[in-house]
């Protein structure tokens, strides 16, 4: 039987203000809390200081025994508590940057907390151990092809004039600083428990604002198809998100989130789309692949990221004509990117997912949640769909089988003041002569120490000692089946 699950997450619902004096039912947040936030003001290691101030805002409640703690929006504050700059490229090839987290406010109580970053959504940049890596400029796609390929039958790494030159004159060449707008949203996490105060004047309890009808809703998600196919009638992704709104509604909805839209597929974006690969660079507007859903393409594509090119939020939306009810209603899949290659057999470029969608499903909400456009979130189960199974690419997907419902409104921002022009986080790249010298430097370091046989036998070796220990997507795929098991179970 199909289970209505009438809960709002805490990113997903209105807060009731109870009467003073209300004490928590709970004494403190535990240790590995997750925490979201948004950058209320830019960071760049151009001009970052150890000990400089960090600005955000959460964009999902805090909560605790189902009390909201503290609501999204309230304010954040931390330190840069190291930066390491790339400057000429003499000294350090790379950039880092370390962010700590101390305090946030709001509904009349101060926590103090100590939290530091696990990920920096959507960014080519990495993070380990709290520490934002940069990139490497030259650990790109043609970087890797000159380095690996033309160099590892030799001993010299300047035995060929020809690329010599190329790389003296090649004019794609990443900037290896590390740049975030006001925008950014990191993935946080609390090092050690967090003590909340006995009572506090406001204390705010969840509760689950009114939305559809519950049997209409399981109406609706009773005719919905399990999953879209590609042109070629390929099953492709899972369906997880239902939206119940206007079109404007909808619409609307992803603005203000911070979503665009896809450009068509074109000579002129497929040369975006290689400038993007080859410059280690977002492209906001990327090309995605139609999928079908009997037989009609998508009615809207949307898409969020940063930096990056193989990363990003994104998701395909069509319009369905549901007997159980007059409303409009429009049923989506929704992934998220993690990497990006070259197909020969696609003949184009294909993205990698990551196979938790029911994670993209929770950004989405979040992000529309914080926009002041969400009314309602409901969570249907549908007994019988897979809960571990492969999109049109051989990528593993896993969930939990059920859709997210969300009643759209009109959207009402809580306008968190982000400011873009901080003069602590301004991003200098400097002139034409600096970026060309610090180029070469960089290609010069790259060159003596990687681009010769010894560390291309090591790389090879490394390559196929991971090859050995790690199950090809497939093989892990038709195992998780197998057995049943889900990364939810």
């Amino acid at each position: 039987m199909r289970i209505l699950l009438r809960v709002s997450r805490a990113f997903a619902c209105l807060c009731l203000v109870t009467p003073a004096g209300i004490t928590f039912a709970c004494d403190q947040l535990p240790a590995g809390q997750t925490v979201w936030i948004r950058l209320a003001a830019p960071l760049s290691t151009y001009t970052a200081k150890a000990g400089d101030p960090v600005y955000a805002v959460l964009t999902q409640d805090l909560v605790c025994d189902s009390e909201v703690i503290l609501p999204m929006d309230s304010p954040i504050e931390g330190v840069v508590r190291s930066r390491r700059k790339v400057g000429w490229g003499i000294r350090h090839e790379t950039a880092a940057l370390e962010l700590e987290f101390h305090q946030a406010a709001g509904s009349g109580i101060t926590l103090d907390l100590n939290a530091r970053v696990e990920e920096v959504e959507n960014a080519r940049e990495l993070v380990h151990n709290g520490v934002i890596q940069g990139v490497r400029s030259s650990d790109t796609f043609q970087g890797t092809i000159n380095s690996r390929l033309i160099h590892l039958p030799t001993w010299n790494p300047y035995s060929d004039s020809f690329l010599i030159a190329y790389k003296v004159t090649f004019p794609i060449f990443p900037e290896p600083e590390i740049y975030y707008p006001a925008g950014t949203d990191m993935r946080l996490r609390t090092t050690t428990a967090v003590a909340l105060p006995p009572e506090t004047s406001t204390a705010r309890e969840l509760e689950t604002t009114p939305g559809p009808d519950a049997s209409e809703i399981e109406d609706i998600v009773a005719e919905l198809p399990w999953r879209v196919t590609t042109k070629k009638e390929v099953d492709a992704d899972l369906l997880n998100i239902v939206f119940l709104g206007s079109e404007q509604q909808v619409k609307a909805a992803f603005l203000e989130a911070g979503w665009h839209n896809a450009d068509p597929a074109s000579r002129r974006t497929y040369a975006k789309n290689l400038y993007a690969l080859l410059n280690n660079s977002g492209y906001p507007q990327e090309p995605m692949m139609t999928f079908m859903l009997n037989g009609q393409p998508e009615d809207m594509n949307w898409q969020k990221g940063l930096n990056s090119y193989g990363r990003r939020d994104h998701l395909r939306i069509w319009q369905w004509n549901s007997s159980a009810t007059d409303s409009p209603v429009w049923i989506s899949s929704s992934t998220h990117d993690t990497g990006a290659v070259l197909s020969v057999k696609y003949k184009g470029f294909v993205h990698h997912i990551a196979p938790d969608i029911d994670d993209e499903r929770s950004t989405v909400i979040r992000d529309l949640n914080f926009a002041g456009c969400v009314k309602s979130v409901s969570y249907v189960s549908r007994p019988g769909m897979p809960t571990a199974t492969h999109n049109a690419t051989g990528d593993m997907m896993f969930t939990d089988g059920s859709v997210a419902v969300v009643t759209l409104q009109n959207c009402q921002p809580t306008d968190p003041q982000l400011d873009s022009n901080s003069n602590g986080g301004k991003f200098k790249a400097g002139n034409v002569v600096f970026r060309y010298i610090r180029k070469e430097i960089l290609t010069f370091r790259s060159d003596i120490w990687r681009a010769n046989i010894i560390y291309g036998t090591y790389e090879a070796c490394k390559m196929g000692v991971t090859a050995l220990r790690h199950k090809p997507p497939a093989q892990q795929q038709n195992a998780a089946i197998a057995s049943g098991s889900t990364p939810h179970s």
